[in-house]
């Protein structure tokens, strides 16, 4: 199931308050920290999650053209 217009814009929401976590973490922690190294995996997966919803939207278009 597609993700909607709203719903996509919840998603980069999430991942930029996720990416500020992350900031926050590696400054006042360390890099190599596991907290750190935790919010950086659920970051990438949210980011993921984002490409495969756009990459999806991307190709309904393009076959759709055609």
């Amino acid at each position: 199931m597609m993700m909607d217009d709203s719903q996509l814009r919840e998603l980069l929401i999430s991942i930029s308050l996720k990416r500020d976590e992350m900031i926050y973490y590696a400054e006042t922690s360390g890099l190599s920290e596991k907290k750190t190294v935790e919010i950086s995996q659920e970051l990438d997966n949210l980011i993921v999650h984002y490409q495969k919803e756009t990459l999806s939207v991307k190709n309904k278009a393009y076959y759709y053209k055609k």
